[in-house]
């Protein structure tokens, strides 16, 4: 009898420890994105998704990168597709075929909405904290509002997991693989060897 008795408290305290959705108005530097992006260079980074846009399966890589002006973006799945702006150009390389053209172009930022652009901004902004469950397991989020998009960030713990970015016209999740303060010089500059295709 006393074992069923444990048995039934128990089970209420499991079921009754969700964590309920809060609205933080004004957060104090504390919230677990702040905390992660806090040391974030948004002008200098690497970094690694997974694209789970379609599948929890996918192994496409997105690379993003930034060096001052210099960005690349890189998407590596079934095809395989590398640009890289610098000097008022966007470098359009072709892996496969060994081979990239070159046009005017600014820079499109592929990090818009994934990664924060204003730390100092991020730690007092406020957001929206809950759990969600995704492919079948709890994680703790939180959700940033900028006029018509937001951006929610999901964690086990204190690791960053997913990211989702919800935009007018768009919605993009990806899987976090990791970050650096730092890309390789070489990751903007064209292969050696790949031969010049113009239009």
């Amino acid at each position: 009898m006393i074992k069923k008795i444990i048995i039934c408290v128990f089970t209420l305290l499991l079921v009754g420890c969700g964590m309920e959705t809060q609205t933080i108005d004004k957060a104090n530097g504390d919230s677990k994105t702040y905390l992660f992006f806090k040391d974030l260079d948004p002008n200098n980074y690497y970094l690694e998704l997974w694209d789970r846009n379609n599948s929890k399966n996918d192994d496409t890589k997105i690379i993003m990168a930034r060096k001052g002006d210099e960005y690349y973006y890189e998407m590596d799945g079934v095809i395989n597709v590398i640009n890289i702006w610098k000097d008022g150009y966007v470098y359009n390389i072709d892996g496969q075929m060994k081979n990239y053209n070159k046009q005017e172009s600014a820079v499109k930022d592929y990090s818009h909405g994934i990664l924060p652009n204003d730390i100092k901004g991020l730690r007092t902004k406020g957001y929206e904290t809950g759990e969600e469950k995704i492919y079948g397991k709890k994680y703790i989020y939180e959700k940033y509002v900028y006029d018509n998009e937001q951006s929610t960030y999901y964690f086990s713990g204190d690791d960053l997991v997913y990211i989702k970015y919800q935009g007018i016209q768009i919605t993009l999740f990806y899987r976090f693989n990791l970050m650096k303060g730092k890309a390789d010089d070489d990751l903007f500059k064209v292969p050696d060897g790949y031969l010049e295709v113009t239009y």
